[in-house]
C-alpha cells in the first residue's frame, strides 16, 4: 500500500460521539509496542513541521530571487521576514519534541519510511504515544467519505513505564480501511497549550 502526505494546517471542531468510544482508553499498564501497533504523536507532529519548513524554503527562495533581481518593495522584505521567522520557530518547535529513541525502555520503531507517513499500513495499530507534557489529545481517523473509523476524545493517558516518565500511551485503534484516510489531531497542553493539525493520505 502506498500513501502520500499532504498536512494541512487547517482543523475543524471535531464532534466525538459515543460510538467511536471502542476506539479508545489505556487499558492494561503491561503493553507490548511492536513495529506496527502504535503511533507517536510527535512523529506525526514533526511530519507536520517539516513539511510547513519545506513550504517555507520554497517561499524565501522566491523571495530572495525578487530581492536579488531589484523587484522588491517593502512588502516583499517584510514577507521574507515573516517566512524567516515562521521557519526559525518550526524548527525551534522541531528541537522540542522527545525522540523515543533517547528513553530508557526501547520502543521500536515504525518500519521505514513510516511514519513520515507513507507506505504505513494502520491496521494493526493498537496504542498512541505522547510525551507527558500533553493532558488530552482529540484524534479522529476518517476514510475517504468522511466515515469515522477510528479515534476519539482520549483523556485517560497514563504513564508508559521505562520512559523515565516522559512518554505517556493510550488506547487507539483503526477499523478495516481504504486507502485513502485522513488524521485530524487536537493536542492540549498541560501548560494550556493547544495545537490543531491535520494529515491526509492518499
Amino acid at each position: 500500500m502506498k500513501t502520500k502526505p499532504i498536512i494541512i494546517i487547517a482543523f475543524a471542531t471535531l464532534l466525538m460521539t459515543s460510538c467511536i468510544k471502542d476506539y479508545v482508553g489505556h487499558g492494561s499498564d503491561k503493553i507490548v509496542l511492536t513495529q506496527d501497533n502504535y503511533v507517536y504523536e510527535g512523529d506525526l507532529y514533526n511530519v507536520y513541521l517539516d513539511q510547513e519548513i519545506a513550504k517555507l524554503d520554497v517561499t524565501i527562495e522566491a523571495l530572495n530571487d525578487i530581492i536579488a533581481n531589484n523587484q522588491a518593495d517593502q512588502t516583499t522584505i517584510d514577507d521574507l521576514k515573516a517566512a524567516e521567522e515562521a521557519k526559525e520557530n518550526f524548527v525551534s518547535e522541531i528541537s522540542t519534541t522527545i525522540d523515543l529513541q533517547q528513553v530508557e525502555r526501547t520502543i521500536p520503531r515504525p518500519r521505514p519510511p513510516c511514519p513520515k507517513p507513507r507506505n504505513c499500513d494502520f491496521t494493526a495499530l493498537e496504542y498512541v504515544l505522547a510525551a507527558t507534557t500533553v493532558e488530552k489529545l482529540e484524534i479522529l481517523i476518517s476514510n475517504e467519505d468522511g466515515k469515522t473509523i477510528g479515534g476519539g476524545s482520549i483523556d485517560d493517558l497514563r504513564p508508559l513505564s521505562g520512559t523515565g516518565g516522559k512518554i505517556q500511551f493510550s488506547k487507539l485503534m483503526v477499523d478495516s480501511y481504504k486507502d485513502p484516510i485522513t488524521i485530524s489531531v487536537q493536542v492540549f497542553s498541560t501548560n494550556g497549550f493547544k495545537r490543531s493539525y491535520k494529515v491526509e493520505f492518499q
